[in-house]
C-alpha cells in the first residue's frame, strides 16, 4: 500500500497556524487571536454497518471547550493507516480503493460555536450498490476564530475515524509479506531478533496477534509473542511486529516459524537460517 504524508494517532486534534500577514506579527497575532480554540468531538471513533444501495444517517457532537467563539467547518478525508500504526491521510486525487469520501455528506457546511456550546452535526452515508468490504475515512472539524481574519490565524482540526463496512460482503485474508533479522547492536552485530511484515490482503479492517518460533532439529529454542499491537490494519495495509532475543542463539542451523491469527484465520510462514558467528543468514 502506498504510504502517504500527514500522520497522527487515532482520535487526536492537529493544530494548523496559518499566515495571512507578515511574519513580524507572528507573536502577538498568536497570543491575542489563537488562544483558546479547543474543539471536542463524540464519538471518536464510529463504525458503521450499511447495506448495499442504502443510507446509514448518524450524529457527531461537537463541543466549543475553548474561551472564543469558534466558526466550524467539516470535511471527510480518506484514511489509511501505516505499517507502524499510525492514521494516514490520503491525498486529494490519489489512486487508492479504500476511502469513504466520496461516499459521505455533512450538514450543516459550517456553522459557529460561542464557548461551551455544543452543535449536533448530521453524517450520511449513502453506499452504492456495488460496494462490498469496508471503507474508511477522517471525518474532521476544522474550527478557527473568525476575529483573528487579516492577521495570523490559528486551525485546530478535531475529528472523528470513520469505519464503514458492508455486511455480508466481507473477505478475511491475510499474509506474512516478509521476516527480517535484526541485529542486537546495528549493523554487522549477532542476531538480536526478528522483524514481521503482515499485511491484511482481504476487503474489511481486521486486527492481527502473531507469534514466532525458533527451532532445530531436536528442539524449540524460543516461542515468542510479536509486538505490534492489535490495532486496525485496513486492507491493502500492512504492520510491522518485532520480536527481540533475550539472548544469542549459538552457532547453527534453524527454523523460524511464524503464526498470525486473524477473523478467525490463520495464516503461516517459515524461513531456514544459519547461525555463524553470531551472525544471522538466510538458508
Amino acid at each position: 500500500m502506498a504510504r502517504f504524508p500527514r500522520r497522527s494517532p487515532a482520535g487526536h486534534c492537529m493544530l494548523l497556524v496559518i499566515t495571512v500577514m507578515v511574519l513580524v506579527a507572528l507573536t502577538f497575532a498568536v497570543t491575542a487571536h489563537g488562544e483558546g480554540i479547543q474543539v471536542e468531538t463524540s464519538p471518536q471513533v464510529i463504525r458503521k454497518g450499511i447495506l448495499q444501495g442504502e443510507t446509514n444517517a448518524f450524529q457527531v457532537k461537537v463541543t466549543n471547550k475553548g474561551s472564543v467563539p469558534v466558526e466550524i467547518v467539516p470535511e471527510v478525508v480518506d484514511l489509511s493507516i501505516d505499517e507502524h500504526g499510525y492514521n494516514v491521510e490520503i491525498p486529494e486525487g490519489a489512486d487508492y480503493a479504500w476511502g469513504l469520501k466520496e461516499f459521505a455528506k455533512v450538514s450543516p457546511g459550517k456553522f459557529m460555536l460561542k464557548p461551551g456550546e455544543t452543535h449536533i452535526a448530521e453524517v450520511k452515508i449513502e453506499a452504492p450498490r456495488s460496494l462490498s468490504g469496508g471503507r474508511y475515512g477522517i471525518l474532521y472539524f476544522v474550527a478557527s476564530d473568525p476575529s483573528a481574519q487579516g492577521r495570523i490565524i490559528m486551525v485546530v482540526r478535531c475529528g472523528s475515524l470513520l469505519l464503514v463496512t458492508v455486511p455480508g460482503t466481507e473477505t478475511y485474508s491475510g499474509r506474512i509479506r516478509d521476516i527480517r533479522f535484526i541485529s542486537r547492536q546495528g549493523h554487522a552485530g549477532p542476531l538480536g531478533g526478528f522483524e514481521v511484515v503482515f499485511e491484511n490482503t482481504g476487503n474489511v479492517h481486521m486486527s492481527a496477534t502473531g507469534s514466532i518460533k525458533i527451532s532445530d532439529d531436536r528442539d524449540t529454542l524460543v516461542n515468542m509473542v510479536l509486538r505490534g499491537g492489535t490495532g486496525t490494519i485496513l486492507p491493502g495495509g500492512t504492520r510491522l511486529y518485532r520480536a527481540e532475543l533475550r539472548e544469542d542463539i549459538p552457532d547453527a542451523e534453524y527454523e523460524v516459524t511464524v503464526d498470525f491469527m486473524f477473523g478467525g484465520k490463520v495464516a503461516t510462514a517459515q524461513k531456514a537460517f544459519r547461525i555463524r558467528g553470531g551472525q544471522a543468514c538466510s538458508e
